[in-house]
């Protein structure tokens, strides 16, 4: 087409010289030409992957290699890729995705989805190293495209978009002014129900005119309204039931959007979604809305409002450190570990460390912080000015918190190992590397034995003094994603408590790693708690319900089974106690006391509709805890 404008151009040049009758008809043509071309540029054709789950030497590896043979000999102008790339997010498996990926011979750009965030042996830190970014803002014509990482992180739960990443999103796009441009988002998980604070997102692509919203994480292509922008969820590489692979292709123009299921080797016909882009609320207007948070359960328990609340400019994933209700410690996800007055809530210091912060500092009895980051380092800082008295490097990433037991501190590094590290000098005692696993949680001690899990199925005791192995335990199972990773164990009566992904609640001997018990009777996950005398074994079930068992007998018993109203959840953060009351809580920020006698509701409150992190476990007169979204909140016990 810019051919024939050029000719005709260059034609009416000459005719008009000639005083030619056609120049001013010629003319008009050209005027009409470029308007129309100014109104109608070129479509967007890209082809659009998602929860592609590749594995190594599996026949996932070899359907997307027919899927790049098949992209490569079309006119497709990309490929967008919106997550779940692997099952595991190991480095093994991000790099083989990756070299096939880099056959396209056409641009692609990639996000993490779940499956990259969650189970990571690198904390995410590979999936970055390798492609980038796990984000993207770019144009492509009169089109803007921007994608952002839905998590979660590290830890299971509703996908969240770290605070940081929001202002950044906010931040570009009112970068880009031109007002022709369109906006198509993407991410793993859908803008609803189920990504935490969804809602902040749709404000801002509402705000910026977005014609459409791509995801995945359901494996179905389909529509979805997303606040009144058209959500479309892509199918997957391989459907269940099926082993035919497929794909989904976009054409969007100015006017239009089509959306066509494409199976390797066939050709695609009719679109199984179009709409008007312009005008799509006819499109939308019988697909359900996800509802806003609802906080009406604060009016119930009205007496239950924060003392103290905190917000950070970035998410935050460690739970919090206090000291003596006056200093406020803990780590972000732009990775900075934090101290802050608290009765003034002024910052007195702060320390970069590299990469988003995980692992919960700790306190020593000589009033030393532990501390370490995902690149493996580990610190041991003055609370007073934040200055470094010792820096221990490990292999990494850390995400456990640590545990300080009689002037030593344990704690599991990545796939590495379990290490034993002198509190005052940095020095390492001991490491265990037999594990195949990410350590996730904390340890446990119990006289001479150090109990920790990881994500390899095994439950592991050492011997605290010297790092030797006494035994572990396995549930039975291969399947790593089943495996009792993001768990603390319990000790008490001489047995080891654990839950698991597998809906198994299970009692070990201490002393030989026998199974005492193990029970799949009521749904656990991977929230558990002990009371404050050892008596009782909480655990938090998947839907609405909290249990207490009694640790003493031989066989498994429960004092009773409360209905705490809270609905589905999933939330392995652990329950909390003192001496009359347990405290749990779920994915959307709500907390709920218990009496541990007989599990009746005393209260509840949501603080947001984040995930709560972790309790505070050491002595203060609040109940002290951070959210996903970068709070630091403190609640009145009672």
């Amino acid at each position: 087409m810019n051919k024939l404008f050029q000719s005709i151009l260059t034609f009416t040049t000459i005719a008009m010289k000639k005083t030619c009758p056609v120049s001013m008809l010629l003319l008009s043509l050209i005027i009409l030409f470029s308007a129309c071309s100014e109104a109608d540029p070129q479509p967007l054709r890209f082809a659009f992957l998602t929860d592609i789950h590749v594995q190594p030497g599996a026949e996932s590896s070899e359907q997307l290699k027919m899927l790049v043979q098949e992209v490569n000999a079309s006119d497709l102008d990309m490929v967008m890729i919106s997550g779940d790339l692997s099952n595991r997010g190991s480095d093994e498996e991000l790099a083989n995705v990756k070299s096939i990926l880099d056959q396209l011979s056409i641009p692609y750009h990639v996000l993490p989805g779940n499956h990259e965030t969650n189970w990571s042996e690198s904390a995410g830190r590979t999936f970055v190293e390798l492609w980038g970014d796990d984000k993207f803002m770019f144009r492509k014509g009169d089109f803007l495209l921007a994608g952002l990482n839905t998590g979660p992180f590290m830890r299971m739960g509703d996908g969240h978009v770290k605070q940081e990443d929001i202002r950044w999103l906010e931040r570009e796009l009112a970068n880009q002014n031109h007002p022709d441009l369109q906006l198509l988002f993407f991410a793993h998980y859908p803008l609803a129900e189920g990504l935490d604070q969804w809602f902040l997102i749709t404000d801002i692509l509402n705000e910026h005119g977005a014609i459409a919203a791509f995801c995945g994480h359901g494996h179905n292509l389909k529509l979805n309204n997303f606040d009144g922008i058209p959500g479309i969820m892509g199918r997957s590489m391989v459907l269940r039931g099926e082993n035919i692979p497929g794909y989904n292709i976009v054409e969007v123009s100015r006017d239009s959007l089509k959306v066509y299921e494409k199976i390797i080797g066939q050709p695609a016909t009719e679109p199984s979604i179009a709409f008007a882009t312009k005008h799509p609320k006819p499109t939308l207007e019988n697909l359900p809305l996800s509802s806003l948070p609802d906080f009406s359960v604060n009016s119930t328990f009205e007496h239950i409002q924060p003392v103290f609340r905190y917000a950070d400019t970035a998410s935050v994933f460690t739970g919090p450190l206090v000291i003596a209700d006056t200093l406020l410690i803990y780590g972000n996800s732009a990775g900075w570990l934090k101290a802050i007055h608290i009765p003034s809530g002024e910052t007195r210091w702060q320390n970069q460390l590299d990469g988003t912060l995980y692992s919960t500092p700790e306190l020593t009895p000589d009033n030393t912080v532990i501390a370490a980051d995902a690149a493996g380092s580990v610190f041991a800082i003055n609370p007073t000015d934040g200055s470094v008295l010792w820096q221990l490097q490990t292999a990494g990433p850390v995400i456990a918190p640590p545990l300080v037991h009689e002037g030593f501190v344990y704690l599991g590094s990545g796939k590495e190992g379990m290490h034993k590290i002198n509190a005052s000098t940095g020095e390492k005692i001991w490491s265990f590397k037999e594990i195949n696993g990410l350590i996730q949680s904390r340890a446990a001690i119990d006289g001479n034995q150090l109990i920790f899990t990881a994500w390899d199925t095994h439950v592991y005791c050492l011997n605290k003094e010297t790092g030797e192995l006494r035994w572990k335990w396995n549930n039975g199972r291969t399947a790593e994603l089943l495996s009792p990773g993001n768990v603390v164990p319990v000790i008490s009566h001489g047995k080891v408590f654990i839950v698991a992904p597998d809906r198994y609640m299970t009692a070990l001997d201490l002393r030989t790693g026998k199974e005492v018990w193990r029970t799949n009777r009521h749904q656990v996950r991977e929230s558990m708690g002990v009371s404050h005398d050892g008596q009782l074994i909480f655990a938090k079930l998947m839907n609405d319900s909290v249990i207490a068992v009694h640790a003493a007998p031989s066989s498994f018993r429960t004092k009773w089974v409360a209905d705490a109203g809270f609905g589905y959840d999933h939330n392995p953060v652990p329950i909390r106690s003192d001496n009359h009351t347990l405290y749990m809580a779920t994915r959307n920020g709500l907390v709920i006391a218990l009496n541990r006698e007989n599990g009746q509701v005393q209260w509840k409150h949501k603080t947001s509709h984040s995930a709560v992190n972790f309790f505070f476990e050491g002595e203060s007169e609040w109940l002290w805890f951070s959210t996903a979204n970068g709070e630091i909140i403190a609640l009145p016990r009672h």
